[in-house]
């Protein structure tokens, strides 16, 4: 399935152990937890995002779990997109490899950075600043793996974001065994806060 483009931010990242990953993602349309964010258990994670293709997604992580790499993977999923310039994508596996696709016509601006554990990628953001914010947030922070992509996403936020503002949030970590949270905010004025709230509820130690 195919949506509109969306204005999205995302991290997706490892814990130093490898024991935990996880997506979380903030955008300027709602429900963006059922377009954007997928993960699998024992297998990695993965943000679709620019004009969605949740194939990218489900695929993807079908792919991971027949024992493609990540890059392998994207490759497979880019060639079989007529349409691949108009996305972006990144898969992380529990290896913690990494694969990062931006296509030339998604909305700008746009872009991504990857670190030693993370990935970072945005598009129609207010700017550069906004993916260097998160990814400086989660560089320099300690604690869950939970808190410190959500605080990423809140850094990413308060330096411009999605140039429409953000309405929907979603945040996913998963372990070998199972999905350890699954926190959406499908519409909100502030999404961001309303998905630390959530955790803080939940008091996860993720």
């Amino acid at each position: 399935m195919k949506f509109p483009p969306t204005g999205t931010f995302s991290i997706l990242a490892i814990s130093p152990n490898r024991e935990l990953m996880g997506v979380a993602t903030a955008t300027g349309v709602k429900s963006v937890g059922d377009r954007v964010p997928h993960a699998r258990p024992a297998v990695g994670v993965v943000a679709t995002q620019a004009y969605t293709n949740v194939a990218y997604g489900i695929k993807g992580l079908e792919l991971l779990a027949m024992g493609l790499t990540p890059k392998e993977a994207l490759e497979k999923l880019l060639a079989e997109d007529v349409e691949n310039e108009l996305r972006q994508v990144a898969i992380m596996d529990f290896k913690g490899e990494k694969a990062v696709f931006t296509g030339a016509k998604a909305p700008k601006w746009h872009g991504e950075i990857i670190g030693e554990n993370y990935i970072v990628i945005g598009n129609l953001l207010a700017g550069k600043g906004v993916l260097r914010s998160m990814a400086k947030e989660f560089e320099t922070s300690s604690g869950s793996l939970a808190w410190r992509m959500a605080n990423a996403l809140k850094a990413g936020s308060e330096s411009g974001g999605d140039r429409r503002g953000e309405i929907s949030a979603a945040l996913i970590v998963i372990s070998a065994e199972k999905v350890e949270a699954n926190l959406r905010v499908d519409i909100a004025e502030n999404p961001i806060e309303e998905l630390l709230r959530k955790l803080d509820t939940l008091q996860l130690k993720l």
